[in-house]
C-alpha cells in the first residue's frame, strides 16, 4: 500500500495507539511496525521529506481495519479543514489513527498518560503490560491503574461506544475528558474531544459556560446532542458548534502545543524531529478557525 501526503510522525506522536507500534529510525525517516492488537505485523516506512509511506499489510488485516488504523478514514476531514482555512498541505498532513479492536489499550493509555511523560513512560508501561503481563513500576500512576484495570476491561468489552465510555466515567481516575478522548481515539467519533491544556490555551469562552459535570454526562450517555445542559457546557458548545471538526481541531491543537516542548527522547525525536517549525503555523490556523466558528458566544474569544 502506498500513501502520499500523511505525516505519520505528527500523527503517531499524538496517537493513543502509539504503544502498539515499534518505531525505528532509518535514513530519511522511520519504520513503524504494529506489534500488538489489530493488524499485528503491519509494517510501514515513512519518508519525512516527501511524506511518502509504503506499507506491507498482513493478509489477516481487513481493508477497513487498515484504513482506520492508518488514518485513511478520517483524512478527508483534515483535508476539508485545510481547504476551508487555506492551509492545505499543512493541516491535512495530520490524520487520526483509530481502531475499535484496540479500544481497551486506548483506555489503558488514556489513564496511564495522566501527569507523566507519555512518550517516555506511558508507551513503555503499556508495552511491558502487553509483552509481560505486568508493569515493572511503582509510580502512583501504575499503582492506581492496577486497581482499576479489571473495571476498564469490563467497561470496554460491551461493543457499543457510548455505553463503554459512560461506564468508564464510573471508574475512579477517569472523567469526562477521558471518556471523550476514548470516543475519539477508540472509535474515531470526531464530534467528541477532550479539552486539554493545549486546546484550552487556544480557546477562551464566556464565564457563563460551565465545565462538564460527570453525573450529568453519565445521565445523558455522553450524547451532547440530546443533553439539556449542552448550551451551557463547554463540551456541549464545542460539540454543537464544531461538529465533526471538534476532534480534528483538538488533535491539531495538541500537536501545536506539544511540539514546542517536544522531548529529546529517542521516540519523540524520531517522530517529530524536523517538524517543530509547524507549531506556530498550526496554532495560527486553529485560532483563526475558532474565532469564526465560535463567533456570537457571549464573552468568547480565542487566542493564539
Amino acid at each position: 500500500m502506498y500513501i502520499k501526503g500523511i505525516n505519520y510522525g505528527l500523527t503517531l506522536y499524538y496517537s493513543y495507539l502509539l504503544p502498539l507500534f515499534e518505531v525505528e529510525e532509518v535514513s530519511g525517516g522511520f519504520v513503524f511496525v504494529k506489534r500488538h492488537g489489530t493488524c499485528s505485523g503491519l509494517t510501514c516506512r515513512f519518508r519525512k521529506q516527501s511524506l511518502e509511506t509504503t506499507c506491507r499489510v498482513p493478509r489477516s488485516c481487513r481493508l477497513d481495519e487498515a484504513e482506520m488504523l492508518l488514518g485513511l478514514r478520517k483524512r478527508p476531514l483534515f483535508h476539508e479543514l485545510g481547504v476551508v482555512t487555506n492551509s492545505a498541505g499543512v493541516v491535512d498532513q495530520v490524520t487520526l489513527m483509530y481502531t475499535p479492536g484496540d479500544r481497551t489499550v486506548v483506555a489503558y493509555a488514556i489513564h496511564l498518560s495522566q501527569n507523566t511523560d507519555y512518550h517516555v513512560n506511558t508507551v513503555r508501561w503499556i508495552r511491558e503490560l502487553l509483552e509481560k503481563g505486568t508493569i515493572n513500576s511503582r509510580s502512583y500512576q501504575v499503582e492506581a491503574f492496577r486497581l482499576i484495570k479489571a473495571s476498564v476491561d469490563r467497561s470496554t468489552s460491551i461493543g457499543e461506544p457510548y455505553a463503554e465510555a459512560t461506564n468508564l466515567l464510573n471508574i475512579k481516575g477517569l472523567g469526562v475528558k477521558s471518556a471523550k478522548a476514548y470516543l475519539l481515539h477508540a472509535y474515531g467519533l470526531t464530534e467528541h474531544a477532550p479539552v486539554d491544556r493545549h486546546y484550552r490555551r487556544l480557546l477562551v469562552l464566556g464565564r457563563d459556560l460551565k465545565a462538564p459535570e460527570k453525573a450529568r454526562c453519565a445521565k445523558a450517555g455522553l450524547k451532547c446532542s440530546t443533553c439539556p445542559f449542552s448550551s451551557r457546557c463547554l463540551y456541549g458548545v464545542l460539540f454543537n458548534r464544531l461538529g465533526p471538526f471538534n476532534g480534528v481541531i483538538q488533535s491539531l491543537a495538541f500537536i501545536a502545543g506539544s511540539l514546542e516542548r517536544a522531548g529529546k527522547d529517542y521516540l519523540s525525536r524520531t517522530l517529530v524531529g524536523g517538524f517543530e517549525h509547524l507549531s506556530d503555523l498550526l496554532r495560527t490556523v486553529i485560532s483563526s478557525y475558532l474565532v469564526e466558528r465560535l463567533a456570537g458566544i457571549t464573552g468568547s474569544r480565542c487566542r493564539g
